[in-house]
């Protein structure tokens, strides 16, 4: 598994809940603008309507040498999910208001898989208490 890309406002904004394995539906230029991890996942989150879901925002850098080819790079990409699963997810972000936001985009066995997470925000509070615990264990580490 080679890492491309990850959120990195995930863990200071989210609780994550849950988290799904999921294509991703590509053209030939944004793979080879992926493999050299030349993207963005941080503001993009997960649509789901008519049992299909789609992967908003998220910036995948055009390829130069595909001038042609190129699309986008903010158009709405659809994820390959079984229809179990998007049911699944749909039924519990609207029963406890979950978002459904990107964790992390990595090769696996040649293909481009993305993990989506069901997640509930942070309050303010949680967020302080993060960065507080943080920085004891940065301060602890430099002690010893």
């Amino acid at each position: 598994m080679k890492l491309l890309l990850t959120n990195k406002k995930s863990k200071l904004n989210y609780h994550v809940l849950e988290s799904y394995e999921c294509g991703v539906s590509l053209v030939g230029p944004e793979v080879k603008s992926l493999s050299k991890s030349n993207g963005n996942i941080d503001e993009a989150f997960v649509f789901l309507k008519n049992h299909e879901a789609y992967l908003i925002n998220m910036y995948i850098a055009p390829f130069k040498q595909a001038n042609i080819n190129n699309v986008d790079p903010y158009r709405k990409r659809k994820l390959l999910l079984h229809k179990n699963q998007i049911i699944r997810i749909e039924q519990q972000s609207k029963k406890a208001h979950l978002a459904i936001i990107p964790i992390r985009l990595y090769f696996q066995n040649d293909k481009i898989k993305i993990e989506i997470a069901l997640c509930k925000s942070k309050n303010v509070r949680d967020k302080r208490q993060d960065i507080k615990i943080r920085d004891l264990k940065r301060e602890a580490k430099n002690y010893h």
